[in-house]
């Protein structure tokens, strides 16, 4: 260690989770290596590894505060690329199966860009500090391990060039972070090292994507931003989006749930936006001029892997981002999440700093991680289980109910939009929702029904 410095991270993932993570040990450690098993050039776009970049990207409000604390003036580089940074209410139109949200102020600022062009602006961000090179090109393998097996010391890896398995390097680490996404082999690497397995839990999703990115002729928008709605348990099956995003392009994704999955082929992806109760859509594709063929995703699941309630956990191996938790993308928290993990892993290796030891710090942040993802699993996964509420918990449907209460309290209530969206954003607590005025509302539309099938 020099000085309140540490050795050598290794991040595994070169992904979104893994860029965080890499600028905020780059404040702590005297080198930091990202490996990333897609090849990555200056000009790197779309990546083979990440397959849902094709389609609309979210990044919260409150991800988008974190990520510019963490990487400042990156909202404004964007902006030069022309990605628009607007009030989701005021520039957003949005259909609920309640009907059309006001267009009011909801003090939410969020702003649109493409999957690669976020990445591209962070990748370079980390780049250019001192600390930190990216290895792109090499497939991490297995864990390196002390004889014990009681502490990780690096990873085995080789080039993506080479047969799996074949030619594995070592490399040595002080800490390992695992940021290697939703197709992780992390639960066999520790298996492997006589580690239980973990236990994990998935909600399936019935959400399904097809996506394509158009030039868009200006005023296409009608001086929106965003435009669409989603599907929603058990009636609304179909449904669509259209996001302006940087150089003058917009990205027109429909998602089909409950058994309907839009189309992948040019006319079929046209009849199907017209199907939506929503004729922007439709009229965007025609008046756009398509950049690319339709991209579809299917099983896109949410799934948390219970690492922190693993009787044993491994000292210097942390783990975040999709690696631990993935969710269903419609609800655009997994970036939002890896911000806020990067977030807790500066506050505690700023404790590391002040007693000068790693020690403990990697079963500490997967506890305190764990309870940072209680609140968006639970927003998640209760929308996804109205599609099979025979096997949804008392709790869920409950907290289900609640929320369509709000949904069809949102066309003839702006305070309950605003609410609704500063939570959905992350900026407020859910507990916002349980506002006296808000509950009041909800309190009266329950009834009312009730009121008109009396005598």
């Amino acid at each position: 260690m020099a000085g309140d410095r540490h050795g050598h991270a290794v991040v595994v993932g070169g992904g979104v989770g893994g860029l965080v993570a890499a600028r905020v040990l780059a404040d702590h450690f005297d080198r930091v290596t990202v490996l990333e098993q897609d090849t990555l050039t200056a000009d790197t776009g779309y990546r083979k590894g990440v397959p849902q970049a094709r389609h609309t990207h979210a990044l919260l409000a409150r991800g988008g505060h974190v990520m510019e604390q963490l990487f400042p003036g990156l909202r404004e580089e964007l902006a030069a690329q022309g990605a628009p940074v607007f009030d989701l209410g005021e520039s957003a139109r949005f259909r609920f199966p309640s009907g059309w949200a006001p267009r009011t102020h909801i003090g939410v600022l969020v702003q649109n860009a493409t999957r690669p062009a976020l990445e591209g602006c962070l990748r370079r961000r980390v780049l250019a500090l001192e600390p930190v090179s990216i290895r792109s090109g090499w497939r991490v393998q297995d864990l390196g391990w002390d004889p014990a097996h009681r502490r990780v010391t690096g990873v085995l890896a080789a080039p993506t060039s080479e047969a799996p398995g074949a030619g594995l390097r070592p490399v040595a680490a002080d800490l390992v972070v695992h940021a290697a996404g939703r197709d992780s082999h992390l639960a066999d690497w520790l298996h492997r090292a006589g580690y239980p397995a973990p236990a994990s839990r998935t909600v399936r999703s019935s959400t399904t994507y097809a996506s394509r990115l158009f030039k868009a002729p200006p005023g296409v928008m009608n001086g929106y931003h965003v435009v669409g709605g989603t599907p929603h348990a058990p009636d609304v099956r179909r449904a669509g989006g259209v996001q302006a995003v940087e150089g003058g392009m917009v990205i027109v994704t429909l998602l089909g749930a409950g058994g309907e999955v839009p189309p992948g082929d040019e006319r079929g992806f046209l009849a199907y936006a017209r199907s939506l109760p929503h004729p922007d859509i439709a009229e965007i594709i025609t008046a756009g001029t398509p950049v690319g063929p339709v991209y579809r995703a299917l099983r896109l699941d949410n799934r948390w892997v219970l690492y922190h309630r693993m009787p044993r956990w491994p000292e210097r191996l942390l783990v975040l981002g999709d690696a631990v938790c993935s969710f269903n993308p419609v609800y655009g928290q997994g970036m939002t999440v890896a911000a806020l993990e990067a977030e807790l892993l500066g506050r505690l290796l700023r404790r590391a700093d002040r007693v000068r030891d790693l020690a403990g710090i990697a079963p500490r942040f997967q506890r305190r991680l764990a309870r940072a993802l209680a609140v968006p699993w639970a927003v998640a996964t209760s929308t996804d289980l109205g599609w099979a509420p025979g096997g949804s918990s008392p709790r869920a449907r409950l907290t289900r109910w609640y929320g369509d209460q709000l949904i069809a309290l949102i066309p003839d209530s702006p305070r309950v939009y605003r609410s609704v969206y500063q939570v959905a954003q992350m900026v407020r607590s859910p507990v916002a929702l349980l506002h006296p005025a808000v509950l009041g509302s909800v309190a009266r539309h329950a009834v009312r029904p009730r009121r008109r099938r009396g005598p």
